[in-house]
């Protein structure tokens, strides 16, 4: 097969995106998919059991093969946002469509998981509401936590990373925690099961494909941290987290597993996350499981979440800036804010939303997302040849396996959800046409671009208005809601009134960063955007400018008044 000049693939002159974000931001979005493992791990072992690990296994190892790739494309593609669905659109390049059905099913999947992420959270919290015998407001709670997220995006991406990272850190420590003391526990404690079972057994080969097919959904997303390349102030930091990303699979999803394999055996507990993990964690937590794993579910949930809205909106601006999609999708405000890629990703996760139906959205998203990496391995079985290629053969090998995984454990799921996951890219890919194609003046880059170039008058006076307004609101509001929970807590065991509070303390976290981002934030962010405008003003202006204190003593002088007239303020 022939191929194009090389120069092609190499990275072109992209507009780059502000390198605003730490390389410790970025690694936190890179974290994300190892503490989904909390909300993947109970189902397939209700189905597999102690089985269950002979699918973990080669899950792993192909997950750690794929971050040490992505790393490597990223070294060569630096100015490249979206990570590994827009690398995929490189190494196909010499086929357009696949190259756009592979980025959109590996998007599709990333929407799908916010979803979820707001159908989990809503019943954690109507389970644990009917314990106080409150009635669950479903319709508001939905719209909600979908909302929440999105929110805090639309304000800017430093405020979402900051977020993300200030409750990452302390969620995925719990969640080592976990995985190292309960093999511990298993190996040392005198009340131990045993560490290893008593029977071993593996699974059938169409069992196997299914829940392999399942699992990629966490193994193939740990290298999420390459999505945030293009804005980090430290690119090259940013990749090599994913070395870090790669060696902390084995301790959580195998170490992980094989504490779920031990200790949460009872049929009872079948694949609700909740009750597995508090099994699992009790003979060596004891009573502090239940809050531990509250936290770790809502903090899965909540920075999935965060994590959808960051990496989503970059996938569609690269995919607009390489002639993918509409070129709507990579205008970017001056603060970051990609609003028209935030907005279509907003649409596509209510529509699964309306859907409702929490095992379909995992089953459809998942298939766009395994043939995004078929496409993938393909991708770089065809650029063997290039130097940031690694692994060729190993990636035919692993093509040819997920091939027959995807007809084999497809199927294994559900035709109709087979048929849909592979259709829906396609879906996506005819509202893009048409937004190309109709002339509402919002779906063109020259109507954002007018509204952005027009800079906003920033009255700081009127805003304090608005801030003291919101709040005495949230004052009130945080009184009433601790009011009614002390009165029904005083009635009820403490537990589920301890899994409530962990679920209303990150919420209302990120509701106060919400409320921050439009109000407060956008001031402090105007007035340094000010500063900096003039200071750059006093720097490059030509005409001499003195700054001087009530006494006539310079304090300052710019570059033209040094230049012209010698004065150094620092000898006045």
């Amino acid at each position: 097969m022939s191929h194009p000049a090389h120069a092609t693939l190499s990275q072109s002159s992209y507009p780059r995106l502000t390198r605003c974000l730490s390389a410790v931001e970025s690694w936190g979005f890179g974290l994300t998919a190892h503490i989904s493992w909390t909300a993947l791990v109970p189902a397939i072992h209700a189905a597999l059991g102690s089985q269950a690990i002979f699918v973990w296994i080669p899950a792993v190892i192909f997950g750690m093969l794929l971050n040490y790739q992505v790393k490597c494309l990223g070294m060569h593609f630096l100015n490249v946002a979206g990570g590994t669905p827009n690398y995929a659109t490189k190494l196909l390049q010499n086929y357009p469509g696949l190259a756009r059905y592979a980025a959109i099913g590996y998007l599709l999947n990333w929407v799908s998981y916010l979803a979820v992420n707001t159908i989990v959270l809503r019943d954690l919290i109507k389970v644990n509401l009917e314990v106080l015998g409150i009635a669950c407001p479903e319709r508001f709670l939905d719209i909600g936590f979908t909302l929440l997220p999105f929110i805090v995006a639309f304000s800017g991406t430093r405020a979402l990373s900051i977020l993300h990272l200030f409750f990452i850190i302390p969620a995925f420590g719990l969640l080592i925690t976990f995985c190292v003391q309960g093999l511990g526990w298993l190996a040392f404690s005198g009340d131990s099961p045993g560490f290893f079972p008593s029977n071993w057994s593996s699974p059938s080969f169409v069992d196997w494909a299914k829940w392999f097919f399942f699992v990629t959904y966490a193994t193939y997303s740990c290298e999420t941290a390459s999505s945030f390349v293009a804005d980090s102030r430290q690119p090259t930091q940013t990749l090599r987290f994913l070395d870090f990303a790669a060696w902390m699979m084995p301790p959580i999803f195998l170490g992980g597993s094989w504490v779920m394999m031990r200790l949460a055996t009872h049929p009872s507990l079948k694949d609700n996350a909740f009750l597995n993990l508090v099994a699992a964690s009790q003979p060596f937590w004891g009573k502090s499981a239940a809050i531990s794993v509250s936290f770790l579910l809502v903090a899965a949930c909540l920075l999935g979440s965060a994590t959808v809205v960051s990496n989503c909106p970059r996938i569609l601006y690269q995919l607009a800036l390489d002639n993918h999609i509409s070129p709507v999708f990579s205008v970017v405000s001056r603060r970051g804010v990609f609003v028209p890629a935030l907005t279509l990703t907003l649409v596509l996760c209510l529509i699964y939303l309306i859907w409702g139906d929490v095992a379909r959205i995992v089953a459809v998203g998942n298939i766009g997302w395994f043939v995004s990496f078929m496409l993938f391995h393909l991708g770089l079985w065809l650029r063997r040849d290039r130097p940031e290629v690694l692994f060729p053969s190993i990636s035919l090998g692993i093509l040819l396996l997920e091939v027959v995984v995807l007809v084999v454990g497809g199927f294994a799921w559900g035709w109709l959800n087979l048929l849909i996951g592979l259709l829906f890219p396609i879906g996506v890919m005819g509202i893009d046409a048409v937004i190309r194609r109709v002339a509402f003046p919002p779906f063109h880059p020259s109507w954002w671009m007018r509204r952005y170039h027009t800079r906003p008058k920033v009255i700081i006076k009127d805003s304090v208005v608005l801030q003291v307004g919101i709040l005495i609101f949230l004052l009130c509001s945080a009184v009433g809601v601790g009011w009614l929970f002390g009165v029904k807590l005083n009635k009820v065991a403490t537990a589920a009134g301890e899994n409530l509070f962990v679920v209303l303390l990150m919420s209302v976290a990120f509701v106060g960063v919400a409320i921050a981002c439009w109000t407060s934030l956008p001031q402090v962010v105007a007035i340094a955007e000010a500063r900096e405008a003039a200071e750059h003003l006093f720097t490059v202006a030509q005409d001499g400018i003195l700054v001087v204190d009530d006494r006539g003593i310079i304090q300052q002088a710019n570059p033209a008044t040094e230049s012209f007239f010698g004065v150094n303020p620092s000898e006045s």
